[in-house]
């Protein structure tokens, strides 16, 4: 069974790709199936929206869990392929801006170091990013300022490099966009370099990808929701992280797009 926290305790977001573990195990019916994510896509999204500014519900799939037959749905734009795990943040955060203004933030790569999580292991706020920066190309070496909200539009593909504080290596991924609207805005990342770890590889490229779907609701509100799918991962990429500090990560990024300090509130695991 994937492991669903649904807390509705108040809590007041650059894009990541690392996984996250989840805190609560989702009860249900003795034998009943356990639920797979569900992107909004036409249909009530699991993990459910929480309440606005409530604690944001998440959920983890293993390999095991999801099963060979899993097929991603077609609003995720992914191919079928062995999946390791997935990984869904459903959220909810007020908001004075719109579509621009998100867009704004979303491409100020540059601020992507300041985005802090909880470390289990350290028992501290760590920075999640160590350097990062937008990028002409998929080449790492053309460097450029952040990007401006224009340069979102349907179809179009930016470019960012991020070094994780865990790996240490550069990591070059690709940003596209689906949806440029002013009610909804449809992203997702792949990395087109892999994910390295003195040398050895921990993902291979293409094996990182998540999708970010923002829904402008009636109040001015934003729901959030975010789905992540390793492939092929090694077994490494868990010893780098312990499995807690993957939901903190996660959280942190929820809250780096909400405009939220990302070490103010309690960690949802500490």
């Amino acid at each position: 069974m994937p492991r669903v926290s649904q807390s509705m305790r108040k809590a007041v977001p650059g894009i990541a790709l690392i996984a996250v573990l989840l805190l609560m195990h989702m009860p249900g019916p003795a034998g009943a199936a356990a639920p797979l994510p569900q992107p909004p896509c036409g249909t009530r999204p699991y993990p459910i929206l929480p309440s606005a500014d409530a604690t944001p519900n998440t959920g983890l799939w293993t390999a095991a869990e999801v099963g060979r037959t899993w097929t991603p749905p077609p609003c995720t734009g992914w191919q079928a392929g062995a999946t390791t795990f997935l990984i869904a943040v459903s959220g909810h955060f007020s908001s004075a801006g719109g579509a621009a203004g998100m867009f704004a933030h979303i491409g100020t790569i540059s601020a992507l170091p300041a985005i802090r999580y909880w470390s289990v292991t350290d028992k501290r706020w760590n920075p999640l990013f160590t350097r990062a920066t937008a990028l002409s190309g998929p080449d790492a070496k053309t460097t450029r300022r952040d990007f401006v909200p224009a340069e979102f539009r349907a179809g179009s593909d930016l470019y960012f490099l991020s070094v994780d504080n865990r790996v240490g290596s550069d990591l070059v991924t690709r940003l596209h966009t689906t949806n440029a609207g002013p009610e909804r805005i449809v992203l997702d990342t792949t990395n087109v370099s892999p994910l390295r770890w003195i040398g050895v590889t921990i993902v291979p490229a293409g094996g990182m990808q998540t999708v970010y779907f923002l829904d402008r609701q009636m109040d001015g509100s934003w729901a959030y929701y975010s789905l992540t799918r390793i492939q092929k991962a090694s077994v490494l990429l868990s010893g780098l992280v312990s499995g807690p500090s993957y939901l903190n990560r996660a959280v942190a990024m929820y809250r780096h797009f909400a405009g939220i300090p990302t070490d103010r509130d309690p960690p949802v695991s500490p």
